[in-house]
């Protein structure tokens, strides 16, 4: 069972995110994707990375590898529709970063 996704993510989701998340999934035709936002670049761009290929990166601490070592889909006992769903971290400009898995139904209409 995952941890509730922190306030400082869940405080940026919005359509964008979710729709980015969307388009990154039929681009790389997966749902098996991190999403990253990155304060510390001007402005702070969206990026997504296939999850194996972000787990298998070096400079990754061994915390967030162990957080990313399952798809966000498998947490559908949690969040529901497992297509939807990815992972979100953000890296603020203080260097400091949160993680979460996302679910593009935990977004109020």
């Amino acid at each position: 069972m995952s941890q509730p996704v922190p306030d400082r993510i869940q405080d940026l989701l919005d359509a964008r995110v979710t729709d980015f998340a969307q388009a990154a999934q039929r681009h790389f035709q997966t749902n098996d994707l991190v999403v990253l936002l990155d304060f510390r670049d001007s402005p702070a761009q969206l990026e997504a990375v296939a999850r194996g290929d972000l787990v298998a990166a070096e400079e990754l601490s061994l915390d967030l590898k162990l957080k990313l070592s399952r798809p966000a889909s498998e947490l559908k006992e949690e969040h529901g529709s497992p297509e939807q769903s990815f992972w979100f971290i953000v890296i603020f400009d203080d260097d400091d970063a949160e993680c979460g898995a996302i679910n593009a139904s935990m977004l109020a209409p």
